[in-house]
């Protein structure tokens, strides 16, 4: 009989030992995730860009923000203090799907857009440089389209007689590259990407309504992109 006990009372000492360590890990597993740590990738912690030329309105970057270990973003609801050192040269808000969005205006200056999550304090400095003319040839022909990108991203150039077999001459501003572009003429097209070149030549002919040439250009100490359209309109 106290042998029978005996092992009846083992057998319950070692349930009762299973049961708390189940209900121990959920515990330990709710508390690691309650001290979750964010940060902000490096790319993101110090950006420079160009303010919008006179075409454009104000553009904005999505901020990243990553969980340490899982790369999730947080919830909209556990980002706190959102502000801005300047609100003249970029401000931040939070957009319906929770990103964080920092819109830079053409005012030149730096602003430092910080914001809280539990206990952390995470920062990003935001540089914006004025607008300049990434390029300095653009050509088609002898004709000379540099000046229309001097403020403006943007150009249309209305024509009438076809634009036969003429070399299309392109090459960048000291720090920027040509990183793709696209070019529509009559029923031909061509396109590079991720490329890196200071210069471009190709012989083409200018022939419909809706030909154009699209650069993007980047600058590789600021980390900026701007974009080019040439569009060439037959009247």
């Amino acid at each position: 009989m106290r042998k029978t006990l005996k092992k009846i009372t083992s057998m319950i000492l070692t349930c009762a030992i299973l049961f708390s360590g189940m209900f121990i890990v959920p515990q330990a597993g709710s508390t690691a995730q309650a001290a979750a740590k964010y940060y902000l990738p490096s790319s993101y912690r110090n950006m420079v860009f160009y303010s919008a030329p006179d075409d454009l309105p104000a553009t904005y970057v999505t901020l990243k923000v990553c969980q340490k270990g899982s790369f999730k973003k947080p919830k909209a609801s556990s980002i706190r203090s959102l502000t801005t050192s300047d609100s003249s040269v970029a401000k931040p808000y939070i957009d319906r799907f929770g990103n964080i969005r920092i819109y830079f205006f053409k005012k030149p200056g730096a602003a430092t857009i910080s914001f809280r999550i539990g206990k952390q304090v995470l920062r990003s400095k935001i540089t914006v440089k004025e607008y300049s003319n990434p390029l300095s040839k653009f050509k088609i022909g002898k004709k000379n389209f540099l000046s229309r990108f001097s403020s403006s991203t943007e150009y249309n150039y209305f024509y009438e007689n076809p634009i036969n077999n003429q070399t299309v001459s392109i090459k960048t501003a000291k720090g920027w590259k040509i990183s793709s572009m696209k070019m529509k003429y009559g029923s031909g097209t061509y396109e590079i990407s991720s490329c890196s070149k200071s210069s471009f030549s190709k012989r083409v002919t200018f022939v419909s309504d809706a030909d154009y040439i699209t650069l993007t250009m980047y600058h590789a100490k600021t980390k900026s992109y701007v974009t080019l359209t040439l569009n060439c309109i037959k009247e």
